[in-house]
């Protein structure tokens, strides 16, 4: 099986499924993931259903690549996903490539022989059910690494340095990654201290170096993800050149290090252990702590690009939070649609909080009779 073959074949394989923690898609998948991994590749399942791969072959391979297999859906079933002008996204559910595409850039990394050690952890979307197994019972495994990396972020350009409650790896460590990445014209990485949280969270008292990189989703856990597949296509092929063990290692991780936004960032770190033990709504645009202002500018994009159904949600849960289906009555779908609307609606997030951005919009759309 080919490089390319096996990115694409486990990315369709993934959102082909709705995976939530401990149901049979999930399980589905993780059963695929090990028929699928290298044949000369020993794999290992530990108590928590992570399945470990390891890729080194000497001491000197002190890389450590994370990726998910649940996602946020409630029930199992088949996923249904539709490819069109460069963007793949469900068809009224969460596509699933948080995480289906770190698990796949997991296979073609491990197709690529590139070495580290490879884990696909379970549960993340639970609070980081697998990732807290390892945290506490493979802490001499955490320990030959310098650097986990998972392929998990929202967006095209984060290299993320900070999550939940603090710094998770160095601006040393960030910019040199992506300064290797960027080698890449198609691509823009920069280091990014807005993390929330994935499974190398768990690892930041452990590992020098934890990050998580976009990988071009937007929308995650509604009904309106989608992703970019011209840069996951462009990030792929960077990946497997770059020499992994030769990033700098800069942080100590014995040393806490609160982020400028602390406050912030607990809340959202609050917000993320009360959501891990109940259902996630996949319609609700607002699943974890986000900045608002940052979600109506994604959900702009969106709609330039022809997914509009995010910002009407937003628009109608702000105008009209007791009855957000009548506030849609009021949308005219065509006046939205109109590019010179939605360049003014991006000028706004600039000048608004979000809303009164969303009001103002609403008015630049309102259609009198519903």
């Amino acid at each position: 099986m080919n490089k390319k073959s096996i990115l694409y074949k486990t990315l369709c394989r993934a959102l082909s499924l709705k995976r939530p923690d401990g149901g049979e898609g999930a399980m589905m998948f993780t059963g695929w993931l090990c028929d699928h991994i290298p044949a000369h590749l020993d794999l290992t399942i530990d108590d928590a259903g992570n399945i470990h791969v390891d890729n080194r072959t000497s001491t000197h391979h002190r890389t450590l690549f994370i990726a998910h297999v649940d996602t946020v859906h409630h029930e199992d079933g088949p996923n249904k996903f539709i490819k069109a002008h460069g963007k793949w996204f469900a068809n009224g559910a969460p596509l699933g490539a948080d995480d289906g595409a770190g698990c796949a850039m997991l296979m073609h990394l491990l197709h690529s022989n590139t070495p580290g050690y490879y884990i696909f952890s379970q549960g993340e979307e639970c609070g980081g059910v697998g990732a807290k197994h390892l945290a506490k019972h493979h802490v001499e495994l955490l320990k030959n690494f310098d650097r986990a990396v998972a392929f998990d972020r929202r967006g095209i350009d984060s290299v993320i340095t900070h999550q939940g409650w603090g710094r998770c790896c160095s601006d040393v460590f960030a910019d040199a990654l992506s300064n290797a990445l960027n080698v890449d014209e198609r691509l823009m990485y920069l280091p990014d201290n807005t993390g929330v949280y994935t499974d190398t969270a768990e690892f930041t008292d452990i590992i020098p170096e934890c990050t998580n990189i976009s990988v071009g989703y937007y929308s995650e856990h509604t009904q309106n993800e989608n992703l970019d597949i011209h840069h996951y296509t462009a990030l792929a092929e960077r990946v497997v050149q770059i020499d992994w063990d030769t990033l700098p290692t800069d942080r100590d991780p014995s040393v806490q290090e609160m982020n400028d936004w602390d406050s912030h960032y607990n809340k959202g770190w609050t917000t993320l252990g009360a959501l891990s033990s109940t259902s996630v709504s996949s319609s609700s645009p607002y699943a974890y702590d986000y900045d608002e202002t940052e979600e109506l500018t994604d959900a702009i994009y969106d709609a330039m690009a022809g997914y509009d159904g995010w910002l009407i949600d937003l628009m109608a849960e702000s105008v009209y939070p007791e009855d957000p289906e009548q506030a849609k009555r009021f949308i005219n779908k065509k006046k939205l649609r109109d590019p010179s609307v939605l360049t003014e609606a991006l000028e706004l997030t600039h000048q608004l909080d979000a809303g009164t951005a969303l009001a103002t919009l609403f008015d630049l759309v309102y259609k009198e009779y519903a």
